[in-house]
This record gives C-alpha cells, sequence and structure tokens, in this order.
C-alpha cells in the first residue's frame, strides 16, 4: 500500500486536473510547491508551500475528483507515496481502524480551513484600514 520515493528538484508527483491517480503522499524530507492554474482565480497562478512531514493528496482522494493543485518538487524530496484505492479497500474491511483514519484526515482538513479562514479574515480586514 506504501512505497518510498526519492524526486529530483521540479519533478511532479500530483498534476492538477488529474481524474485518474488518487494516490496520497507523506512528505518525509524535503519541500514540495503547490501550484494551481485556476481559471477563476484573479492572478491566474498560486503558489504555496509544503515542509517536511505533511500529507498532501487528501482532497481528490477524499472526494473522488480531479487534483486541484498540482504539487512539485522544490529541490530533493523524499516522500512516502499511498496507493489512494488500497487505502480506500483497508479502511472500509477495517472500519474501526478506518474511524480512526478518518477522523485525522477530517482533523488535518479542518485546521486546513481555520488557517485559510484566519488568512481570508486578514486579507480582507487589511484591506479596510
Amino acid at each position: 500500500m506504501c512505497s518510498r520515493h526519492e524526486f529530483a528538484d521540479g519533478d511532479v508527483l500530483i498534476s492538477e486536473s488529474d481524474k485518474e491517480n488518487c494516490d496520497l503522499y507523506l512528505l518525509v524530507n524535503g519541500n514540495v510547491e503547490i501550484l494551481s492554474i485556476n481559471r477563476s482565480s484573479a492572478y491566474g497562478e498560486v503558489v504555496l508551500s509544503k515542509q517536511d512531514k505533511n500529507i498532501f493528496g487528501e482532497v481528490g482522494w477524499l472526494t473522488d475528483q480531479p487534483r486541484t493543485a498540482t504539487i512539485r518538487a522544490n529541490g530533493v524530496v523524499e516522500a512516502v507515496k499511498i496507493d489512494g484505492k488500497q487505502l480506500m479497500a483497508y479502511m472500509e474491511n477495517n472500519p474501526n481502524i478506518g474511524f480512526i483514519l478518518a477522523r485525522r484526515i477530517a482533523r488535518l482538513l479542518a485546521q486546513r480551513l481555520k488557517f485559510t479562514d484566519d488568512l481570508l479574515k486578514q486579507i480582507l480586514w487589511s484591506g479596510c484600514v
């Protein structure tokens, strides 16, 4: 279900709009950039970064929808790739463990939503001064 991979600078781990791949990644070492070329975005491209020990790819896996962003290695990156289909089957076959994993993922998404909400408030409030 899991395999360790090393990526070189500029390698793409996840491609925006990909409908086939539902794998998740756990960043073991290094940094990745999160790029989105969303046509509805005012600036056309949004770039964020994540550092060590972070999980990504969970939104596409959870929603079974096309990827919302591209994940690209920024320098050498070590990551564990988790097969999304196998993980989902494992969770369904082991509901006690599935519940624990689902709760942790929900907690992670809630933390990210709170961070985004706080950031949006800062942006909106700083524009009103």
